[in-house]
């Protein structure tokens, strides 16, 4: 599992200029003119305390004018519309390998969609309008998590100052002990080397702290001189709410999204049902995943809705390019393709900013625990009578390592709230137009706090209560089986599926072979109707055995099981074993744990609660 990139807040604003990787020094052929905000070019100075509110107020105002029109340039500049390809393969290529290939599907999806929607739109006002809600939502991520690092950099730098003068005059003492004397003992001279090595680490990340202060201040257009920040944060930056299952925002993104709005106007109207079809039916790489418990904590997954991102967009580029070049008579029908193609786009950005969220929940509960652990150990070292200098040396460095963490932490919980809000942004949920950008900012302020706790509101109204995930709600009935054969992964992988009628491999669903051994009668009372409700028959708690996946290949099956008790603790309590068992003359391993008084149902529906496979019998 990778963790979430820790990127600076301004590679973050990249995404405003998100075609200027693959476009170097184009001559930009301006299709909108600037309209220039008032107070753009004279910033207010701050009033009181700066809230996340405040702060993305005076981000968007004071930088939508120079990031709209650098979209423009970038969309429409000669070289990019020649070659929109070049574009994504330039997205892709950016990255260093030390972030999640979600952020290059994220990148990508929202290129091919601004792209598309501006060639498929021949009214300049509405390209004006729809460039500047973008750059407006690109810099209100930034600033969320620009707003959050600050927070924290304050915060940390006193500590880290503490520590960097606590040690200095350590330090000092053994520099004047080797003047007065002309030499120290084998066991000072360790300790002074050690305490200069992480005083410079101390000071790189003291300096790191104080850059992001720098950049924050530069995007609100601030002097940093005064400022007071409010730490408190609003609702959906912090708690993702479970009824807020992906088909919730996916069916807003479908009611508000001006994608969709422009598609009635010009073609027709499109419901979610539809679009999930045609989705499920040309890229349905998610969908096994999806059937068969996976999500995005799996490095397969991750890497699989990467893919499919990049395909989507690349169809979709081709289909409105096919779109611009045909002859007018040919025209309307391959609109409607392109904006076919464009509704799986905008849904497929939707799940890509859910599994984010997901992902960074993941990761932080990982940083979390590792943090937990060193504290331990720092805290027992600390409480030590007299340590060696060796053993001060290492508290020192326990305690860098522990700083280390805390930022790693925070830089998670910022890109989660980054990710969590930009999946309403994807479910149409954005207050931003250029009238509202006109207010002062106290006034814009106080609409934005009023528009996100609107948006929250909404889409709790519009959360069912016994919803599942797209694909086992949209497929239940169209011809999934092949999905839930035990082999899926590697068929997924290997591209060899086993031969069966009509083509596809159909087997028994893992539940219902499970339930098989036990009767018919437990089946039908103690089986959940989907792959991932829970149990809600108290007696399923009386059966002794728990079913966390079945493999083709054994370290499949200890892979899972090491990444399974890092993110459930509980099953440590545990020892798993494999039960061999033929399938059509097919050898796969089960894991199993067991407990001869049973007592799985609640774990069990955690972890179906999380979309990881588990099977009572």
């Amino acid at each position: 599992m990778k963790n979430l990139a820790l990127v600076p807040v301004a590679a973050l604003i990249s995404l405003v200029f998100i075609a200027s990787c693959a476009v170097n020094n184009p001559q930009p052929e301006s299709k909108i003119e600037v309209d220039e905000l008032v107070f753009a070019t004279n910033p207010e100075p701050v009033k009181g305390k700066l809230d996340v509110y405040k702060s993305m107020a005076r981000a968007v105002k004071y930088n939508v004018d120079v990031a709209s029109q650098n979209l423009n340039k970038k969309i429409y500049s000669p070289k990019a519309a020649a070659n929109p390809h070049g574009v994504i393969d330039g997205i892709i290529g950016l990255n260093t390998g030390n972030e999640s290939p979600l952020y290059d599907a994220s990148k990508v999806l929202e290129y091919a969609i601004i792209y598309s929607m501006a060639t498929l739109s021949d009214n300049r006002a509405f390209n004006d309008a729809y460039f500047y809600a973008k750059s407006s939502q690109h810099l209100a991520l930034a600033t969320i998590r620009a707003h959050k690092d600050t927070l924290f950099a304050n915060k940390k730098i006193r500590e880290i100052q503490r520590m960097m003068d606590k040690e200095q005059k350590i330090l000092n003492e053994l520099n004047n002990k080797m003047n007065r004397t002309g030499a120290l003992s084998p066991e000072d001279l360790e300790y002074k080397k050690g305490i200069e090595v992480a005083l410079l680490k101390m000071s790189e990340l003291k300096s790191a702290l104080a850059y992001n202060i720098v950049e924050y201040t530069q995007l609100i257009k601030a002097d940093a001189k005064g400022l007071v920040l409010e730490g408190r944060q609003f609702y959906e930056l912090e708690d993702f709410d479970k009824k807020y299952t992906i088909d919730t925002f996916q069916a807003a993104a479908v009611r508000n999204r001006t994608e969709f709005a422009k598609a009635k106007e010009t073609v027709r109207t499109y419901g979610l049902d539809e679009i999930l079809a045609m989705s499920n039916k040309d890229y349905p790489e998610i969908e096994r995943l999806d059937i068969n418990g996976l999500d995005v904590e799996n490095e397969v997954y991750n890497k699989k809705l990467q893919e499919r991102a990049v395909k989507i967009a690349n169809d979709l580029i081709d289909a409105v390019t096919a779109y611009r070049v045909a002859k007018p008579k040919e025209q309307q029908a391959l609109r409607q393709k392109a904006y076919d193609l464009l509704g799986v786009a905008v849904l497929a950005q939707v799940e890509v900013a859910y599994n984010i969220v997901k992902l960074a929940d993941y990761d932080y509960d990982a940083v979390q625990l590792k943090a937990k652990t060193l504290r331990k150990e720092v805290r027992d070292l600390d409480k030590s009578y007299r340590l060696t200098a060796e053993q001060k040396v290492d508290l020192l460095d326990k305690q860098i390592s522990l700083l280390d963490l805390d930022l790693k932490a925070n830089q998670i919980s910022g890109e989660r709230a980054m990710a969590l809000r930009s999946l309403y942004f994807y479910a149409g949920l954005s207050p931003f137009d250029k009238t509202l950008l006109k207010l002062d900012i106290m006034d814009l302020s106080n609409s934005l706090k009023k528009s996100f706790n609107k948006d929250l509101v909404e889409m709790l109204a519009a959360s069912p209560k016994d919803a599942q995930s797209g694909p086992l709600k949209y497929n239940k009935d169209n011809g999934n089986e092949w999905a839930k054969q035990d082999n899926w992964l590697e068929v997924l992988i290997d591209g060899k599926p086993k031969a069966a009628e009509g083509g596809v491999a159909v087997k028994q669903p893992a539940a219902q072979k499970a339930s098989a051994i036990k009767g018919k009668t437990i089946e039908k009372i103690l089986s959940p109707a989907g792959n991932f409700d829970p149990y809600t028959d108290p007696e399923a708690d009386k059966l002794r055995f728990m079913q966390l996946g079945s493999y083709l290949h054994k370290e499949n099956a200890d892979l899972e099981w090491k990444q399974l008790i890092v993110l459930y603790p509980e099953l440590n309590n545990f020892s798993p074993r494999l039960e061999r068992a033929k399938v059509e003359e097919v050898l796969y391993y089960r894991l199993v744990i067991n407990s001869p008084t049973g007592g799985f149902r609640s774990l069990c529906n955690k972890l179906r609660g999380d979309r990881v496979e588990c099977i009572l019998k």
